[in-house]
């Protein structure tokens, strides 16, 4: 890399910025690292490199050019693009700016749930897990939930544990959960529910979009069931009611059975969520 090119043509493009300060501001650089590198005392790092070119708008084989060819690319460019400003990205910021748009209070959902929906590893059984939505830190809400991945026959438990971890934001009147699982990490859900407009919260219903149990981890879709407990529950009593259970057992209910089955109405061409 040539420093003495790289050096001319960074401050090249600097002139179209209002300060240096500014530059090393928007890069999130020291400004003395920066100086060296519009010195040609030292060359940027790759990250750093990538960092400056998008933040400009050129190739980094063009910084690199010899100065005498790089000056009249850059000045036949546009000026509006050569002065706009051109937003750094990182990987979560467009979180950030999600989150502009989302309620921000979710309080009224916070707490201890049952979640119910069909077992596509247990044909015509459903899955009864044990889940917590809370706030970590102000404004964000995040749900924590377990199942228990084996047949519950006689109150023994001899299976697997599943656990998920993942956001809550609420757009547009629905809510939105996107989460990983988090023991062997292979695996995301992504659940829209239908929020309660309702003081007081019983139920949250809508479609879970996630990968089969079996081995094939076909992509599936199914109806779900999120049913409040409150906000003082004891985890480990409430764990051990949780499990794959036959269909018409009274640990599932029949309101519950009928709202998750994964049926289509006559008509119905695409996958709908049923509303409490």
């Amino acid at each position: 890399m040539s420093k003495q090119n790289l050096a001319s043509n960074l401050r090249l493009l600097c002139s179209y910025k209002k300060s240096i300060s500014e530059v090393c501001r928007d890069l999130d650089v020291n400004r003395q690292q920066f100086n060296k590198y519009l010195s040609g005392k030292t060359a940027p790092s790759d990250n750093n490199l990538r960092l400056i070119c998008d933040y400009f708008g050129v190739e980094d084989y063009e910084l690199l050019m010899p100065h005498e060819e790089f000056e009249p690319i850059i000045r036949a460019r546009p000026v509006a693009q050569a002065e706009a400003p051109l937003e750094r990205r990182s990987e979560f910021e467009f979180w950030d700016q999600l989150l502009k748009h989302a309620k921000s209070d979710l309080s009224k959902y916070e707490g201890s749930y049952y979640i119910y929906y069909y077992s596509t590893s247990f044909p015509n059984r459903v899955i009864k897990g044990y889940g917590v939505i809370y706030e970590e830190e102000q404004g964000r809400y995040f749900f924590k939930w377990i199942e228990r991945l084996s047949l519950k026959e006689g109150g023994v438990h001899n299976g697997f544990i599943y656990k998920l971890k993942g956001t809550v934001v609420e757009l547009g009147n629905r809510i939105f959960c996107t989460g990983y699982e988090q023991i062997l990490k292979n695996e995301m859900v992504h659940l829209t529910l239908f929020p309660t407009y309702k003081n007081k919260v019983s139920q949250l219903s809508g479609l879970m979009l996630g990968v089969s149990g079996t081995d094939a981890r076909e992509p599936v879709c199914q109806r779900i069931i999120f049913s409040y407990l409150g906000k003082q529950v004891g985890h480990r009593q409430a764990l051990k009611r949780c499990g794959v259970f036959a269909e018409n057992s009274s640990e599932v209910g029949e309101e519950i059975r009928a709202r998750i089955q994964n049926t289509m109405e006559p008509g119905e061409s695409v996958f709908h969520g049923r509303p409490l």
